[in-house]
This record gives structure tokens, sequence and C-alpha cells, in this order.
């Protein structure tokens, strides 16, 4: 193939080309002998001569009122010419990038014509004002149509295009050149498009993009200040710096984003005291952004474009970045649409006719659409049926209960010895951080009840999610009794067909020692916690394990296994990333995960309760993803597409970080065995706290693989229940509930452990006299 290779075109070469046409005179007989030489020199070049068409149009506007024949216009042309040799009037251009010589009238009479069907949407004067001023653009994705249509409509006579970056095949769907121009860099397919336009337009490029080096020179060039900035490109740093310098100079800014059409308009020429991009950018400064990692830039860049107001399928489409896409979408509808807006923007802040700062939206799928929504109804997601349990509620089945056992012999416990068991049972873990429970105590017996409203869930299959918490809120407060010489006496729903009584609690003295595995416990009660951190994989010392399955060990119905492989830890984490992902797409998980996020440390102070998200170890990609991710509206368009896998990302990292995990399950699935798994389950999290490892609860697989088998996959959407299928498989392969009996248990809780870091921000509770009642 060396017939192709002799004539490619060196890449090299396509980097630095000309741009610029080059104009010859023909009256003037040096410029005229040089146009000959180089057509000699060049026989590839063609010469195209529509000059007669040029005149015949300058005849006919120059005579609005007279409808002039075609056979009038040879003797009215030879009249405008007054004896001029044809050849030599007006300009020839040469384009060496295309090799073609093109004759065309001379500057005011082409601007004369070619803007002649401005007029009168443009007076004369008006196009003439305009002639003298300059534009910027930064960025030549969207700005290409911009420059485009800045050129076409001739708003100006400068433009300064900066852009770095070189046309890809990608960049096809929306920037308007051929496949020719592959390779070539964004600021030259501009300025040739522009120039053969209207080659008497200026146009200056900036190779390297907006920069620090060349922000003086794009500003001002050979002392032309900008009349107008128009920044559309990526880059957090170009946007605050360019912006922080047209304030400086009082130039307006426009920015269009390719998105529901909106449009940015900054007037820093009537404003120069206006923040940044409305203040969007709280406190970002030139300096600030050199320290930023791209990682850290997201949350600015999402809060400037407006997260919340970005169109449903750009939200989508997010999420899919670095999945099942590289980069943001954008389409030639939009940027040619933002072509249009921003001309027309710019045209009027630059003619005095608008004064306005503000931000716009031009949304087709808006001013355009069915009278009736079709396609994207959201399915409904179900509402809790329960209402919150009050006191007077407590009061009367507390009542019904201790009338009849009015008999009941026990410790009346102190002031001290109270506080001490409110403390301990307002500090009982939940998922969620829900907090399900009411607390009543009279005569001696403390109660707990189930709170339905607060622990309702479509994700926790029949309650086991709430039954194992109020186990854990038991254990509690069976350890601070301990703490206080005593021991506690637990009925297990005391009432017959009231399932919100949970238990019922007596205080009896002890007269044994505490062992040394209850002093641990007893001692550390209060350093339990969750941390989500990530940790590294290291291995944990046997001993630890027999240490949990010695507390295991203290019931006959509850089961434990583990695993440290890390084969088994990865396959574990694709498991839970998959389960993830499922609950996450599935609308009413989606309602419920978010329900339990606090953005913010004033949030949960709000409500105390849900998780902070602060506490969780995330990006501020991921946590921007996370954000982006509370419109179901955009995720139900992944579960439609079959993606979605940004949810698997956090599982999947938290599980690399894992030292082991530890699977609890029941030989019966009943809420009796799940409250008892429950108060196992602390023990060994207290347990596993004091030995400095972490514990991070992932719950998902086993609500999920609860509703699957022992639900009858009631429920579960149609695609799901196959592919839970298959992960149940591939978990019970590495946790064998099938005994050699043929006996088998129920998975019922995932501990993650891990030797992480400070676990950071700690989940809030309710204030105490919420849930705790002393009669």
């Amino acid at each position: 193939m060396d017939f192709l290779k002799e004539r490619t075109v060196d890449h090299q070469e396509l980097q630095n080309p000309e741009y610029r046409p080059i104009f010859f005179n023909l009256s003037n007989s040096e410029e005229q002998k040089k146009l000959k030489e180089l057509i000699e020199k060049r026989p590839e070049i063609k010469i195209y001569d529509e000059i007669d068409g040029q005149l015949r149009e300058l005849i006919k506007i120059s005579n609005p009122t007279r409808k002039i024949k075609d056979h009038e216009y040879p003797d009215l042309i030879e009249k405008h010419l007054n004896g001029a040799d044809i050849y030599k009037y007006g300009n020839w251009v040469y384009y060496p990038w295309s090799q073609k010589v093109l004759h065309i009238l001379g500057e005011e009479e082409f601007v004369e014509v070619r803007t002649n069907r401005n007029r009168y949407k443009l007076t004369k004067d008006e196009q003439e004002f305009l002639r003298e001023k300059s534009i910027g653009i930064i960025g030549l994705s969207v700005g290409q149509s911009i420059a485009l249509t800045v050129a076409t409509e001739r708003i100006c006579g400068e433009l300064r295009l900066a852009d770095f970056d070189t046309v890809e095949l990608s960049n096809l769907n929306r920037i308007r050149t051929g496949i020719q121009n592959l390779g070539l860099r964004k600021t030259i397919i501009a300025a040739r498009e522009i120039y053969e336009i209207d080659p008497y337009l200026n146009v200056v490029i900036y190779n390297d993009g907006f920069t620090s080096q060349n922000s003086e020179s794009f500003f001002a060039n050979e002392g032309k200040v900008l009349d107008l900035l128009i920044e559309v490109c990526d880059g957090l740093d170009v946007k605050i710096q360019s912006r922080f310098k047209a304030r400086d100079l009082k130039i307006p800014v426009l920015m269009d984003t390719n998105d529901r059409g909106m449009l940015d308009v900054e007037r820093f020429d009537l404003e120069p005291e206006r923040p940044i991009m409305h203040g969007l950018a709280g406190d970002l400064d030139p300096e600030k952004i050199k320290d930023l990692t791209n990682e850290e830039k997201i949350p600015y860049i999402l809060k400037m474009v407006g997260a919340d107001t970005i169109s449903t399928r750009l939200k989508a489409s997010m999420m899919e970045v670095e999945q099942s896409i590289n980069t943001w979408p954008q389409l030639a509808s939009s940027v040619v649409l933002g072509g249009a807006l921003t001309t027309d923007t710019a045209r009027r802040v630059l003619l005095d006719q608008y004064h306005e700062s503000g931000r716009f939206y031009i949304d087709f799928d808006e001013l355009i659409k069915d009278s009736e929504e079709k396609d994207n109804k959201i399915v409904s997601v179900a509402k809790n049926p329960h209402i919150p349990m009050q006191k007077s509620e407590v009061v009367s089945i507390a009542n019904k209960y201790l009338k009849g056992n009015s008999s009941i012999t026990t410790v009346r416990l102190n002031d001290d010895q109270l506080e001490e068991i409110k403390k301990a049972a307002h500090a009982a873990p939940s998922a969620g951080n829900n907090q399900p429970w009411k607390w009543y105590y009279k005569d001696g017996v403390l109660l707990l009840l189930h709170d339905k409203y607060r622990s309702w869930s479509w994700g926790d299959y029949d309650e086991m999610g709430a039954h194992m918490g109020l186990g854990t809120a038991i254990e509690n407060v069976h350890l601070a009794a301990v703490s206080q010489g005593l021991n506690t006496n637990v009925t297990i729903f005391p009432i017959k067909n009231e399932p919100r009584l949970i238990a019922s609690i007596v205080f009896e003295p002890s007269s044994k020692e505490v062992d040394s595995v209850n002093q641990v416990l007893v001692d550390n009660l209060y350093n339990r916690c969750t941390n989500r951190k990530l940790g590294e994989r290291v291995k944990l010392p046997l001993e630890f394990y027999n240490k949990m399955q010695y507390l295991v060990n203290a019931s006959d119905s509850v089961k434990l296994f583990y695993t440290d492989s890390d084969k088994e830890l990865d396959e574990l984490g694709r498991i839970m990333a998959a389960c993830d992902r499922i609950r996450m797409l599935h609308p009413q998980g989606h309602e419920e995960f978010y329900s339990e996020v606090r953005w913010s440390s004033n949030d949960a102070q709000k409500t105390r309760d849900g998780i902070e998200l602060s506490a969780v170890d995330l990006t501020e990609g991921e946590r921007a993803g996370f954000y982006v991710a509370q419109d179901y509206r955009a995720v139900s368009l992944l579960s439609k597409w079959n993606k979605g896998n940004a949810f698997r990302r956090y599982s999947e990292k938290a599980m690399k970080s894992s030292a082991g995990v530890l699977m609890f399950a029941i030989d019966e699935f009943s809420h009796e065995k799940l409250i008892e798994a429950g108060r196992i389950i602390q023990r060994c999290w207290i347990y596993a706290n004091s030995e400095n490892v972490s514990v991070h609860p992932m719950l998902s697989p086993v609500f999920f693989f609860s509703r699957l088998i022992i639900g009858k996959e009631q429920g579960l959407p149609e695609p799901a229940k196959q592919e839970l299928k298959q992960l149940r498989k591939s978990f019970i392969e590495i946790f064998p509930i099938v005994n050699k009996d043929k006996r088998e248990y129920s998975e019922v809780f995932l501990m993650k452990l891990a030797i992480a870091d400070d676990m950071g921000v700690k989940s809030l509770r309710k204030p105490v006299n919420e849930i705790f009642y002393i009669d």
C-alpha cells in the first residue's frame, strides 16, 4: 500500500495548516503577478468567477423599487464598472486549504450585499455599528455553531476563538464539518468556515485554548478590548478565570449549556460588582481553583449549571459517564439552537437593546409536547399505610398488658438506673437509622413497642430489618442493666394478636459475676458504631472469628457464616453491587433510599434520623452522582435502557476494602427469631468494635433474597427475579446455609468487617423524650 502511504497527509501538517485566505487585487500589478505565479505553480487550483452574479445583486439591492429585466443587467453592470476591467474589479481570494480562487466584490460592496437581507431586523446603521465589535468565544463545540451564526449574521467585525482540541469522529454528532477534517484543530475548522462565508471578517485563533499565558491577548488583542465574551467550554478553571477577567474589564458574558436551551447572561458591563455565575460559584476564585482536583470541581460545576434544573435525559446520561459512555452527551439540534439563542442575545446586548442578567430556558420538551404525557409516566410508589404512634396509643397498649399482669414481681429502677436504661435504649442501631421504637416504663416494667410508621419499607421484607433492630435495642437494655448489677427477664410478644408490643422487660437483682466476654460488651456498649469509611483489606486473626462464633453459640436458632477469602469477598462485592442496583432502579427502593439520606449536618439535625451522607466514604464525583440520581425520572430511563451500573460502584469499592464478612442466618423465618438474631448481632457488633474492627451492615442482598425465597418473589420486578436467583445461587456457594441434615437456614444479616480510619459523622437519634415515656 505504498501508493497510499506516499500521498497521506502528515499528522504534523494537520496541526499547523493555513486558515487565512489570501487576497489579490489585480489593479495592483505586483499582486497580479503573484496570483499568476501561484496559479501556474499549483495546477490543482480551481478558479471560480461569480462576480457577474454578485454585481447583479448589488445593482438589484441599489434599486429596490425597480423591476429589472434580465436583459438589462449587462448594460447596468457596464455602467457600474465605469470603464474598469471586470477582472480587476473587487478582489480575488485564494483559499489554500481547498485550493480555490474566487472572484468577489470589494469589502464595502461585499458586506452591503451579504447583509442586505438582514434589513430591517438590522438597520444599516446598526450593521455598521456592529462591524466595529469584537466577540471572543471560548470552546468550539457549541461554540462552533455560535461562531458560524455570529459570522453569518455579521454582528461583529472580529472573532477570537479559543479551543485546544482537535476534531474526532465522535464530535461530528454536533460539529458541522466533514470527515476530511478529522484531526484538525477545532479553531482551524471554525476559522476556515467563517472565512469561506465572509473573507473580510477578522478571525484570531488561540490553539491552546484560553490560558493564563494568552488571556491578555485574548481579551485585548492589539489593544482592542473584547466587547462581548461567549464562554461555552467544559473546564471549570476557564469558566471562573475568564469571568473574573471579563468582570475586571466590564465585559458582558454569555453562556449556552446545550441542555434545555439554557442561556446565561452576566452583564458585568452594567453590574461590575456582580457575583460571577449569579453567585453559584460560591467562594471560588482563580487562585482556589488551582488546588482543586477534578473530583473536587464536580459539585461546583453541578451547582453552576443547575443540577436540579438540567434535563432528565442529561441526568440519566451523567450517571452513565465512565460506565457506558465516556463523557456528557450533546445533540446537534441543541447545539444549533444554542448558536441561534446566543447570537440573538449577543446582538441585542451589543446594540444596547437588552440589559438584564439572568438564566433563561428555551426548553422544547416543555414548549412542544403532548397535551397529556404518555411515555414518561413514573410508576407511583406506595404510601406508608401507618400513622406515627402517639403516646396515647403507647399508653393504651401498655395498660392493656399491665392490667392483665398486675402481679409481676420486679425491681423498681432508681433514677440513675433508669437513666442508664434510657441512654442504652436510645443508642440502639436500626436499618437506615429509622429508630422504629417506643419505650414505656411503669411500675418497674419496661415495654418496647414497634412504631410501624417509622420502619415501614418495601425493601425491608416482612419487617425483618425492623425486628432485628428491635432485638438490638433489647440487647442494649440488657447490657445496661448488667452494668447496674441487674438481670433482665424478657418476654417477646407478651400480648397475643398485638404485634406492636414487642417485649416486656422486668429487672431482677443479679448475684452472678459478670464473665469476661459480657464485661467487654458492657464496657464497650456506647463505642458501637457503623463505620462506612473505606479501609484496607487485611486478614483478621482466626481468634477473632472464634470469638464471634462463641457469641453466636449463645443462641440455638442463629447460625454464623463468615468468609475472608479474597475471591469470595470480590464475589460478594459483585452480589451486593447488583442488589444495590436493583434497589435503586426500583421506584419504591429508590424512594426509600433517598428518604434515608441526609445531605448535610443541618438536614440531619432537623430530623435526627437517617444517614448523613458525609458518613459514607464517597468521592466528590460519587456524591454528585447520588445527588443527580434523586430524580427517579432519570433513573427510570436507566432502568428502561438496562443501565445504571454506576449504582454498583460504591458496594464494589466497599468490598474491596473488606477484611471479611459475617453472615447471620436463622433456622426459622419468624419475627421472634429475627428479634433473637438482632440481640446476637448486637453482641457481635459491640465485640468487633471493641477489637478495633469496623462494622458496616450491607443488607440489600439478604432483604432481596428473603423476598425471593420466603416471600415467593412477591413484589419483585420481573427482570430482577432471574437476576436475583442467579445472585443467590452464588451467595449460598459462599455461605452454605443448607446443613448436612438438609436443614436450611434463612440469611438475615450481612456484616462487612474492615480495619478503617475514624468513622467520621455518627448518626443522630431522636430526642429521648420522643421515644421513651415514663409514668
